[in-house]
């Protein structure tokens, strides 16, 4: 499932542009397949459950390399975003924030690529994701749910309040708070007043469902 979104995605940034030279060579997709294979394999246990990967550093030859030229921070972008969207999907935690590096290998030949995994420590700003596509960071004030024009995660359902709930920081994570709603705000199919969030919760706001990711 996430394989196919990032093929979607991929495919309307290189429509055009790539779908001929890629033909016959090195398919984006193929790179998003093999990152997320060597994410699955490299997974490390830990009393906060999987933990993924952060630093996934990947290896073109120069033909292939070529063919994304002025294509490679949309190409980056989307691979980090590939990572994440796995994460969640499977319930993996992070070290640290992710980082994807594309380098040139001058043996490697066209078609093929190397991949390298490392779980590199360091301070992440956790974020809200939203299954219409929309990301939120969640930085040192709460993030505001809610119907108004003001919030900073805007519904425009006539189902959710103006102010319906608000996501924060905490010293253990993400916490989210309904802000006394009228058709109220779920986590997990349950109705919440005020709940400490982990990434395999599923928060429900009238037809919008939300997560959270982790560093």
């Amino acid at each position: 499932m996430v394989l196919k979104k990032v093929e979607n995605r991929l495919e309307r940034i290189f429509e055009g542009s790539l779908s001929r030279p890629f033909k016959n060579s090195l398919q984006p997709i193929e790179i998003g397949a093999r990152i997320i294979r060597e994410i699955d394999l490299t997974r490390r246990l830990s009393s906060q459950g999987p933990i993924s990967a952060n630093r996934i550093r990947v290896w073109l030859g120069p033909i292939d390399a070529d063919r994304f030229n002025g294509f490679q921070k949309a190409l980056i972008a989307e691979l980090e975003e590939t990572v994440r969207q796995h994460a969640v999907s499977e319930g993996y935690n992070f070290v640290g924030p992710v980082k994807v590096e594309v380098f040139i290998d001058d043996d490697l030949k066209a078609g093929n690529l190397a991949v390298k995994t490392e779980f590199v420590g360091g301070e992440g700003q956790p974020r809200l994701l939203a299954d219409d596509g929309r990301a939120f960071n969640i930085g040192d004030r709460p993030l505001v749910i809610g119907r108004s024009p003001e919030a900073d995660v805007v519904i425009n359902d006539s189902n959710v309040s103006r102010r319906h709930a608000e996501v924060w920081r905490t010293n253990e994570g993400v916490a989210i708070r309904d802000l006394e709603s009228t058709n109220g705000t779920f986590v997990n199919g349950h109705r919440i007043t005020s709940v400490s969030l982990s990434p395999r919760d599923d928060v429900t706001v009238a037809t919008l469902h939300l997560r959270i990711e982790l560093a």
